[in-house]
């Protein structure tokens, strides 16, 4: 008799964007490819973060860097940065002309106008290089860094940077993320009657949208002789899936709701794992979800920590969040 075990690992697919930023950079056209590719999204809430004491170290004039520190409202945890303006990864090569620009959170600091380094209250700053232009926040730095996708050198402890309080959860299978939260009602409610955690601050610029997609999906099979289940093994060494990644996302968004139960979405799906359109039909062992990012998912009964707590369904049981240790 065959068994399955199927583990999944999401990650997010963007950087996390406030609904004020989202709003300014969902018509680009290469940031929808990206969040576009997410298939699940998750509208949070968490204080706001800034760059503080932003400045151009010009002690080698030829290859400026760009040092600063990110804070977050309500907190003493600071993240010291240094950022190369120069970089091939950024298309900004060595030598190129470019300006930057610097975008204030509201309301702007009254510092900011009398000394013009360093830099506070900063929302993202902007390099333009006279034939494109590059955005970057707070959160969009922490992404780029964990994807390594640029050199950034940071101290301090990240994950204590992405922490969020969730408010909902969806799903985007059939539409693109941009197109589904266009005009998105909860959305909506949730900039209306949501509170800012700090006062001044505007819900906005507090509320978070995550987008999230698989990283992998893990099956592992057992087979016994019997042919019918031979055929499965020779489908999945030709490269085709057991289980559609549709189904697998439907899944997911079930299982997130029912361990979190976000305040704004209606349907809780107390009846999970039992579904007409995820993984209950397709009989396996043993099941997981979990995030590979360090982020921190809060609700009201507890919290879901990426890298270590894990969402785990196992054949003719409820789900069970699973609490795990940090990585070393």
């Amino acid at each position: 008799m065959a068994e399955q075990r199927l583990f999944n690992i999401l990650q997010l697919a963007y950087t996390p964007l406030s609904n004020y930023d989202f709003v300014m950079v969902k018509d680009d056209a290469i940031i929808q490819q990206f969040i576009n590719s997410g298939k699940l999204y998750i509208i949070a809430q968490r204080p706001v973060l800034t760059f503080e004491n932003f400045y151009i170290d010009s002690e080698d004039i030829e290859n400026p860097v760009l040092k600063f520190e990110v804070h977050q409202k309500g907190t003493s945890e600071i993240l010291e940065c240094e950022f190369p303006l120069f970089q091939d990864e950024f298309n900004v090569p060595f030598g190129s002309h470019c300006d930057i620009a610097i975008n204030y959170t509201y309301p702007k600091s009254e510092v900011v106008f009398q000394h013009p380094m360093p830099f506070t209250s900063m929302a993202n700053f902007v390099v333009h290089t006279g034939e494109d232009y590059y955005w970057i926040s707070p959160e969009k730095l922490i992404y780029h860094y964990l994807r390594d996708a640029l050199d950034i050198r940071i101290k301090g402890d990240i994950a204590k940077f992405l922490k969020y309080k969730v408010h909902y959860i969806g799903k985007a299978t059939e539409q693109d993320i941009i197109k589904r939260l266009t005009g998105h009602s909860h959305l909506q409610d949730i900039l209306s009657v949501e509170r800012p955690f700090h006062y001044g601050t505007l819900p906005t610029e507090e509320i978070a949208i995550l987008f999230l997609s698989f990283k992998d999906n893990i099956f592992m099979n057992t087979f016994s002789p019997d042919d019918d289940e031979m055929d499965i093994a020779v489908r999945m060494l030709m490269g085709e899936k057991p289980i559609d990644d549709n189904v697998i996302y439907l899944d997911a968004e079930k299982a997130l709701i029912n361990a979190l139960k976000p305040k704004h979405n209606r349907l809780l799906y107390n009846n999970y794992p039992e579904s007409k359109d995820g993984l209950h039909s397709h009989q396996l062992e043993f099941y997981t979800f979990n995030f590979s990012d360090p982020i921190t998912l809060m609700y009201d009964n507890g919290e879901i920590v990426g890298g270590q707590d894990s969402l785990i369904v196992e054949k003719g049981k409820t789900l069970q969040v699973r609490k795990g240790s940090k990585s070393k």
